[in-house]
């Protein structure tokens, strides 16, 4: 497998940096010059625990990094993933520094016209995750109280706004780059409460009981797919064979059991883009 990171992909994700401002998509690569060129270049933040997480090791583990893999194998070539914070996987995707995205990307509708989307390999419902004892127990009673989320994250700071919105001011909010540092935070109490997807709020409270808890019903649920460049028709048919087979064989469930300690967990996804 490719999915360690290499030289080539750490000045890859440098270039990401310096190139976002330029504001315009390249072509796509679809399937035929990616195999002639002899690798798929992918991002994935890999501070997304569970879904992208960097292991003992140093090298990228979690749900998405398996789907990943599996279509590297579905594929027959290698996938370079290149480590981004999650502000810049998105631009460099749209500006062409990437083919693909592992990185647990909400499928939206304003998202749609610009990327094409796999199925759905996952499925985030947001949550309010309040430390134990708060007196929070939902999104209605984060007007007052120190919020935190993913910057940018569409299972983070936007619906978090959205909240703010519908019920009130939150006294602040405050962005992260990935979950390890947002999490660290609640079970010191820098923020009362985090806007977060479920899947990684689960995570967090079976490795830290009793330290928070998700509280009140989701406030919303959107589906997970891998974003590509507009035009990768080959490509996009490819990977969404590959997520049908998973799905088949079990592995979607088996892996969201192992990182989400959820039962069935592909049962709530569906065969087409929502």
């Amino acid at each position: 497998m490719t999915a360690g990171i290499t030289r080539r992909a750490l000045a890859a994700a440098l270039l990401v940096g310096t190139t976002i401002a330029l504001g315009s998509a390249a072509g796509a690569a679809d399937l035929a010059e990616i195999k002639e060129r002899g690798q798929l270049i992918a991002a994935a933040s890999g501070n997304l625990p569970p879904v992208s997480f960097l292991n003992a090791s140093n090298e990228l583990e979690g749900y998405d990094i398996n789907v990943a893999r599996y279509v590297e194998d579905k594929l027959g070539v290698p996938i370079e993933l290149v480590r981004l914070d999650w502000k810049g996987i998105l631009p460099g995707l749209q500006t062409g520094r990437f083919d693909a995205v592992f990185s647990n990307v909400n499928i939206t509708d304003e998202r749609k016209e610009i990327f094409d989307y796999s199925i759905p390999y996952s499925r985030s419902a947001v949550v309010v995750v309040a430390k134990e004892g708060s007196g929070i127990t939902g999104p209605a009673d984060l007007p007052g109280k120190r919020v935190g989320g993913i910057s940018g994250g569409m299972d983070g700071e936007i619906p978090a706004k959205e909240i703010e919105q519908e019920f009130g001011a939150f006294d602040q909010f405050k962005g992260y780059a990935g979950y390890a540092e947002m999490f660290a935070d609640v079970e010191i109490g820098r923020v009362d409460a985090i806007v977060a997807p479920d899947t990684a709020a689960a995570n967090f409270i079976r490795e830290k009981p009793g330290v928070a808890a998700i509280v009140g019903e989701p406030y919303r649920v959107r589906y997970v797919g891998v974003p590509m460049q507009k035009g990768s028709t080959e490509l996009k048919a490819a990977i969404d064979e590959a997520i049908r087979e998973m799905r088949a064989k079990g592995l979607l469930d088996e892996w969201g059991q192992q990182y989400f300690g959820i039962e069935d967990y592909s049962a709530a996804l569906v065969d087409e883009v929502p």
